[in-house]
């Protein structure tokens, strides 16, 4: 993150619109960061740090706002994004990192995982175990290391 781009706050209302017309509660994980953190916006640092250091992550582009969170999970279900699938954020490539649609409300370990959409192979990937999971491997990627001359 940069201090420019500072987490977007998210409203719980919002929050509870999305669910609502999505027909999910999302992940409590995913639920409790957006409300007291908001929003994340990584630089392209990440990516770079990701791609040098050869790590095995997808690098996060942005979370997307509870509004586009509806509109990115039925537009992409339409071409192609599996119906299971509720897409809250993407990768620097258009992929959507997704939550399990079927079972997000139901508290099991299946309903916490973290996929990828692959809009390139319409494959779907488990990244993580659950959102903190990913976040936390996200966020201990250190920068590269600035080049003084």
């Amino acid at each position: 993150m940069h201090p420019d781009y500072p987490p977007v706050p998210v409203a719980e209302e919002d929050l509870q619109v999305a669910e609502n017309q999505l027909g999910n509660r999302f992940p409590e994980e995913y639920r409790r960061a957006v409300l007291n953190v908001g929003l994340l916006s990584p630089t392209v640092d990440l990516l770079s740090a990701i791609v040098e250091r050869e790590l095995d992550l997808y690098c996060l582009g942005d979370m997307y706002s509870p509004r586009d969170v509806i509109q990115e999970t039925l537009s992409w279900r339409e071409i192609g994004m599996p119906d299971a699938l509720v897409a809250f954020a993407g990768d620097e490539s258009g992929n959507k990192f997704c939550f399990s649609a079927s079972h997000s409300d139901s508290g099991d370990a299946s309903s916490r995982k973290i996929w990828l959409f692959d809009h390139d192979f319409k494959s779907v990937e488990e990244v993580a175990t659950s959102f903190d999971v990913w976040i936390d491997a996200l966020s201990t990627v250190e920068p590269l290391a600035e080049i003084v001359v």
